[in-house]
């Protein structure tokens, strides 16, 4: 007989249904009364099958294969930053080898959140980095997290001996240090007046 709560056979002789558990009417009740039961003003509690619940095996996979996906896609847009903009970080001594990108000219900017000169000049470093696909911006926040001020004692600051920030370097594609401090400051403003960046 088919189930009148699920619409699905079970054999005659189970009492209750083997797909959703409701309790099936007695053999021999006519087929009307047993495909629409009467309200008795009780309501039918029956377990779910979980081949048809929320938590079923399809449910569960398909669940996985989103979260695995936004999991990938999270590293692979953390890793491969849009218009060779980073941000970083760091809480320690940095290695730039590992954060220039070859073939392009990559600007250092090491700066500090509590840093004015800093704030100015970050949407221009923006602009251009959207600008210019052959140019690669790299910033890096000299302060320690939780440090409020700009953290002279940071090992960053420590580790280029810094005395002033916004602190440029500019790297050429192969690894080579072009300019730092000062002139590469100068070599920066110009980059971005002659790509006519307001």
């Amino acid at each position: 007989m088919n189930c009148p709560n699920c619409d699905r056979y079970t054999p005659d002789d189970s009492p209750v249904c083997i797909h959703c558990g409701a309790q099936l009417p007695e053999v021999g009740t006519s087929p009307s009364s047993a495909r629409y039961p009467q309200n008795t003003g009780t309501a039918r509690i029956g377990t779910r099958s979980t081949g048809r619940g929320v938590f079923s095996g399809w449910n569960i996979v398909i669940a996985g294969v989103v979260v695995l996906a936004g999991v990938l896609l999270f590293f692979l847009l953390r890793s491969a930053p849009s218009h060779g903009y980073v941000t970083e970080f760091p809480d320690g001594p940095v290695d730039l080898s590992t954060m220039i990108v070859s073939g392009k000219t990559n600007i250092v900017d090491m700066y500090s959140e509590y840093c004015p000169p800093c704030r100015m000049i970050a949407p221009y470093l923006d602009k251009l980095a959207k600008k210019r696909p052959d140019i690669h911006i790299i910033r890096i926040d000299i302060n320690r997290k939780g440090h409020r001020g700009i953290d002279w004692g940071s090992p960053i600051a420590a580790q280029f001996q810094l005395r002033s920030i916004p602190h440029f370097i500019i790297i050429d594609g192969k690894g080579k240090v072009l300019e730092e401090g000062k002139p590469a400051y100068k070599k920066v403003v110009k980059i971005i007046r002659a790509a006519g960046i307001r």
